[in-house]
């Protein structure tokens, strides 16, 4: 099925055939997906603005810290990835730094929601988000890499990495009802919000790794002698298949980033939305988790590739409905934004699921058991794609848009909004769709190449005895 590379180790064989983990196991399995989902969404949204407004660091330093963390982090990516594959443990290498990680994210946690207070010592704030970073990439690859080896089959991937997203999608819903909440019951002001969103992080995280530690078993995949640095550059940028992944995660990131940056001022200023914005933004998330079990559904029917090809184009045709919405009207918005939605985590989803049938390609060609580095890549693409999200306020900051002025800004800028916030997301959709041509893994293939890796396993049983 696939050549072996010039000078690689022979295929790895396929682990050991266990039994398929039950729906209740793989429930337990996601569960840490609902905090780290959770700890995805104030670093973008709430600290920022947070550390500005509460702590008195000028924004500019502030954008700065949090730019140069992110920067960093993604070069940290590929190395904690092909760490943990290098892991030996007998507990299990996922299973080890999932633990390991677990106190010292807690302890970063603490220190960037509720720790910290004004005259706040600029390096050591920007220790602590580079930590916060670090190892919440850490845990997600790890926990990436345990959900890409747990099930061997083509359909079971897509069961297993759509429980992780809607755990994600769940965590992250739930923690933007947090600040509202806060003030609703009295209980303080956008500060004291923060406060409660690290608390609740904090005492769910641990909960939920160490029940997924303790009840779902991690796969015994053998650990290889490592390759050269060359041989396994070459192995990666030469795979059509992964790049058939990286490259539509690459386009959804900055969709979403774009998309992401404007959603407020759009349905604020531009529809009249002023009190209403964040309740279609927290249906429009409600949405994305109900609409991950249509995905997986027709990607059953039609393979994952071109179910997610379907989302691409929905995704389009639905933002370009969105203009239609009639200025002001609460139900309109309500009822298309709870359709917009449904596509919201495909993207994530599918894609994962397609990575494992990748890292199994590449298992085979290479030798090496690299789930580790292949999920660390598909979060650098993610994290890269919505890095652009703040290049929109650059760009319409050129055709004089002004956030004070509110929907009074001129026609120009509005039309920038507009072409940003819907032509671009939009094309960008398109294009994903088109650059899935190029990815070949349907489930006849992925069934080839699992034949062949027992078939691997097989013969190195028959040679030991």
């Amino acid at each position: 099925m696939a050549d072996v590379v010039q000078g690689a180790p022979a295929a790895a064989a396929a682990p050991e055939p266990a039994a398929k983990p039950r729906r209740f196991e793989l429930t337990l399995f996601s569960l840490p997906h609902a905090p780290l989902g959770a700890l995805g969404l104030p670093p973008i949204v709430f600290l920022p603005p947070y550390y500005a407004a509460q702590l008195g660091i000028p924004l500019e330093i502030v954008s700065a810290l949090f730019l140069a963390a992110r920067a960093l982090d993604i070069l940290i990516d590929p190395l904690l990835g092909e760490w943990q594959d290098r892991t030996r443990a007998r507990i299990g290498r996922r299973k080890l730094w999932m633990i390991i990680s677990t106190p010292i994210l807690m302890f970063a946690i603490w220190l960037a929601f509720i720790g910290v207070g004004p005259g706040v010592n600029v390096y050591g704030l920007a220790a602590t988000i580079f930590t916060l970073y670090a190892m919440f990439a850490a845990m997600v690859i790890a926990h990436l890499g345990w959900a890409s080896e747990l099930r061997a089959d083509y359909h079971g991937r897509t069961n297993v990495l759509g429980g992780v997203q809607i755990a994600a999608m769940i965590g992250a819903t739930l923690i933007l009802l947090l600040p509202g909440i806060v003030r609703a019951a009295g209980w303080g002001d956008d500060a004291d919000a923060v406060h409660v969103m690290g608390w609740t992080i904090l005492i769910t995280l641990p909960i939920a790794v160490l029940v997924s530690v303790l009840f779902v078993r991690e796969p015994d995949i053998p650990v290889h002698e490592k390759i050269s640095l060359k041989l396994a550059i070459g192995a990666i940028f030469t795979n059509k298949h992964l790049r058939g992944v990286l490259l539509p995660d690459l386009l959804f990131g900055v969709a979403q980033g774009v998309s992401g940056g404007l959603f407020l001022f759009y349905f604020q200023y531009a529809l009249g939305f002023d009190t209403q914005a964040q309740i279609l933004l927290f249906i429009y998330f409600v949405s994305g988790v109900l609409g991950v079990p249509i995905w997986m559904a027709l990607g059953k029917r039609i393979g994952k590739h071109r179910s997610l090809q379907c989302a691409c184009l929905y995704a389009a045709a639905i933002t370009f409905c969105i203009p239609l919405i009639p200025h002001g009207q609460f139900v309109p918005a309500l009822i298309l934004m709870a359709i917009a939605g449904l596509h919201q985590g495909a993207s994530n989803m599918l894609l994962r699921a397609m990575l494992a049938d990748v890292i199994d390609a590449d298992r085979l060609k290479t030798g090496q058991a690299r789930a580790g580095l292949f999920n660390s890549l598909l979060l650098i693409t993610s994290k890269a794609g919505l890095a652009t999200g703040p290049v929109t306020y650059a760009v319409l900051a050129l055709y004089g848009f002004q956030t004070e002025l509110r929907g009074n800004n001129s026609p120009e800028a509005m039309a920038a909004l507009d072409a940003m916030f819907i032509v671009a997301p939009a094309v960008i959709f398109l294009i994903a769709a088109v650059s899935l041509r190029i990815y070949r893994l349907d489930e006849a293939a992925q069934r080839a190449i699992r034949a062949e890796l027992e078939a691997v396993q097989s013969a190195q049983r028959a040679q030991s005895q």
